[in-house]
């Protein structure tokens, strides 16, 4: 391809490979030194992810509704439809259609996409395929909020940033997972004071979830205490319920 902007190259990602499901030209936009939030690496890793939704959604689409770019990042607000005929990590097919907002930053380097992150509305996606109830009550006396509070200096937040990432995109698919939420206040000195919520269900949906997380954990070779170690990370996790008023 010749030479074209950043906001040009992410067009051309959107109309001419994922809308036409041509993914062989993800070459031409994709950088072998590409990385994404959930650890895939170079154009297989890009494609993975897309490829999984396509199979479960094959008739895919996505719609830029606005798109901005500062040097060589493009941020996309996109809006996704698709009907689910196939199995999406572990969702049973539901042949219901959504029609999912979200938001896509891309960030290129020698004139392609080196990064991506992806922000969508997991909540309405549930509802909309049925798996989470469309009048869901934000709470109730069985809800359990799992709270952790980090103190994060300055030189580790890039990589305490990617790995936590990547745990809430991976608990974001479990059973009972309600929503999350993610708050920071930074010092004077760029340190970060970071606060994560995870909602589920109930305490057995929580107990179950643990042991998950932890073979995942095992699986990939990540030991949490070890990380903070070696990050000096300061780490309190407390659980919260509903208060139960007098």
């Amino acid at each position: 391809m010749d030479k074209i902007s950043a906001k040009e190259m992410v067009r051309f990602l959107y109309d001419s490979i994922l809308n036409t499901k041509q993914f062989d030209k993800l070459t031409k936009v994709i950088s072998p030194e590409y990385t994404n939030e959930l650890g895939g690496k170079g154009v297989e890793g890009f494609q993975k992810s897309i490829h999984s939704l396509v199979l479960a959604f094959p008739d895919a689409h996505w719609e830029i509704e606005d798109m901005v770019s500062e040097s060589n990042k493009v941020v996309v607000k996109q809006k996704f439809t698709g009907t689910q005929t196939s199995h999406f990590q572990n969702i049973q097919p539901t042949n219901k259609p959504v029609s999912v907002e979200g938001i896509a930053t891309y960030q290129l380097q020698d004139g392609k996409i080196i990064n991506s992150q992806i922000q969508t509305d997991r909540l309405s996606f549930l509802q909309q395929l049925e798996i989470i109830p469309q009048n869901l009550t934000p709470s109730n006396e069985n809800t359990v909020y799992f709270v952790d509070k980090f103190f994060v200096p300055k030189a580790s937040i890039d990589e305490f940033t990617k790995q936590v990432r990547y745990n809430r995109a991976f608990i974001a698919n479990l059973s009972g997972y309600i929503r999350g939420e993610a708050f920071e206040k930074p010092d004077q000195e760029g340190n970060l004071t970071i606060m994560t919520i995870a909602v589920w269900e109930n305490q057995d949906k929580l107990n179950e979830a643990k042991q998950i997380v932890q073979a995942e954990f095992k699986r990939i070779g990540f030991n949490p205490n070890e990380f903070y170690q070696r990050l000096n990370i300061k780490m309190e996790r407390e659980q919260y319920s509903t208060f139960k008023e007098k």
